[in-house]
């Protein structure tokens, strides 16, 4: 591991047709992501491989993607204005898939950028607070260039990192990038108390971060042996593993343990994950493989949509022709779901925006809008109005259920669309 005495020099070398990787997420280091920006017009050609940056990417300016081929797995929101303004490409992969990109050689790493907590007495860092999809790219023997920051969380799991296998480092002391708790609205709240009530003793739960997640967990305090395997954790989930709320005392695998791929919560959050023998980081080769998904009985898979067609089909990734995001590891959860043994697969949604102008219960879901997740892998739609059960419905009766929960404005215009459509 040698010093990066000048970070210029090193990306103003790399080939034109390089492709460099970013840690993911709220992980991506922002020194490194800064020296790669500012050599942007000496790099024609290079492809830069993202997945949920969260902060506000440099590398991403319409000055810089004149030179650098962006392209995301997940927007997130350091990306979404770019990829709606066609600065970024968007690569529509669900994550359980990303892995194999790599491991088949259709994706090739020249270079992986990390942020990493300090090496330790044996000699490994940690990737912290994002393992997704590295162990992939690692594989392929990249140039490996670590941000070493004491500012970290060292987590457990699947995290280490020999700190021979990094080729160069810079030294970084800075805070890693948050997300603050979003105040909840009433509808929010609503909403929430739906989806809770659908959560039973033993559940093993799949949740996102924001304001909604958050919600149902704070609603969650009166149940026993509940479980969680995500994809992303935040701090939502502390008081409810505090509490013994949370124990994973169901799983037959990572018996006792919370399970994620990343985490993006406040630093006292990160703090709590720091060597927390309770919660573990591992790849989305794990986190959100088919075989080990269906495997976890009780999975309770809970995500949000923007739109749900009557048909029961839902759209999480655009609206109004604007790209808000890409499937991430909704279809991953939603489908093991419906298979798990006692599972349950939960999308949530408002029933309308623009102050009931517009309602997200749509008859047929647009021309190109995409089907992020088809009916087969829904049990139950909820909505301020309530829970529409869809599950092994006739098209009649689903369209029904979902009707029944639309924001009461549409109702009567679903009803006649649907009787359109069921005669064409």
């Amino acid at each position: 591991m040698k010093r990066l005495s000048d970070p210029a020099a090193f990306f103003a070398g790399l080939a034109p047709a390089a492709t460099v990787v970013l840690h993911s997420g709220f992980a991506e280091p922002p020194l490194l992501a800064h020296h790669l920006a500012a050599q942007a017009a000496e790099l024609n050609g290079v492809r830069v491989l993202t997945l949920m940056p969260m902060g506000e990417p440099e590398y991403a300016t319409a000055a810089a993607t004149a030179h650098l081929d962006v392209a995301t797995f997940l927007p997130g929101r350091g990306l979404r204005a770019a990829v709606d303004e066609g600065r970024a490409r968007a690569l529509r992969q669900p994550l359980s898939r990303i892995p194999g990109l790599f491991e088949r050689g259709e994706l090739r790493a020249d270079a992986i950028l990390l942020q990493v907590a300090p090496p330790d007495a044996q000699g490994l860092v940690s990737l912290g607070i994002s393992v997704d999809y590295l162990r992939a790219v690692l594989a392929q023997s990249p140039v490996v260039v670590a941000e070493i920051n004491p500012q970290m969380p060292r987590t457990l799991g699947d995290a280490a990192l020999p700190v021979d296998r990094i080729d160069f480092f810079v030294d970084a002391n800075g805070p890693l990038l948050e997300a603050a708790p979003v105040q909840a609205d009433d509808v929010d709240r609503r909403i929430a108390q739906h989806v809770a009530a659908l959560i039973e003793d033993g559940a093993v739960l799949q949740v996102g971060i924001g304001s909604l997640p958050d919600q149902v967990l704070a609603q969650l305090g009166h149940l026993k042996h509940l479980g969680l395997h995500s994809g992303i954790v935040s701090d939502g989930i502390r008081p409810l593993i505090e509490a013994g709320v949370i124990d994973n005392s169901t799983k037959r695998r990572f018996e006792g343990v919370s399970v994620t791929a990343m985490a993006g919560g406040t630093r006292d959050f990160y703090d709590f994950v720091h060597q927390n023998p309770a919660i573990e980081f591992h790849p989305c080769s794990v986190t959100h493989d088919p075989g080990v998904l269906r495997a976890i009985d009780c999975l309770c898979a809970i995500n949000s949509a923007l739109q749900v067609d009557l048909g029961g089909n839902a759209n999480a990734e655009q609206a109004n022709g604007r790209l808000i995001s890409l499937p991430g590891g909704l279809p991953d959860f939603a489908a093991a779901a419906t298979k798990s043994r006692g599972g349950k697969s939960i999308i949530a949604l408002r029933s309308s925006f623009a102050r009931g102008a517009h309602s997200n219960v749509v008859a047929r879901l647009g021309e190109g809008a995409p089907v992020t997740v088809v009916a087969d892998d829904i049990d139950f739609v909820v909505t301020e109005y309530g829970v529409a059960s869809i599950r092994c419905l006739a098209p009649a009766q689903r369209a029904a259920a979902l009707v029944a929960i639309a924001h009461p404005a549409h109702r009567e215009r679903l009803q006649r669309e649907f009787a359109l459509l069921a005669n064409s």
